[in-house]
């Protein structure tokens, strides 16, 4: 067998492959730990978007300790779902949704 027939065999094997591949989404969606921040005016309605930093834990992982919130640099903007709008410097969970990043915030 050639050299560019072993090739050809290879490439549509992995074709097969890729074709056979389930190609759902993954279960659960990404999500971010974010700290809500101002740009240049806070909003003052629900349901628009926020700016934020993105937010890392810091602390000891020990059972009942207090964690630490380090924001990052850097604005993302995320859209409240919710009912309220939270203060300044609220920490919230955003999940991926349709290529944005989306929280609820409901008091």
């Amino acid at each position: 067998m050639t050299e560019s027939r072993t090739l050809r065999n290879r490439w549509a094997a992995q074709d097969q492959y890729l074709d056979r591949l389930d190609d759902s989404p993954p279960h659960g969606s990404a999500a971010i730990l974010a700290t809500t921040t101002t740009v240049t005016t806070y909003p003052v309605t629900i349901q628009t978007f926020f700016a934020a930093n993105m937010t890392e834990i810091d602390g000891a992982e020990t059972e009942g300790s207090a964690p630490t919130f380090v924001t990052q640099t850097g604005i993302v903007y995320i859209l409240n779902a919710g009912t309220t709008i939270p203060p300044e410097g609220t920490v919230v969970i955003a999940h991926g949704v349709g290529g944005r990043w989306v929280f609820r915030y409901d008091a």
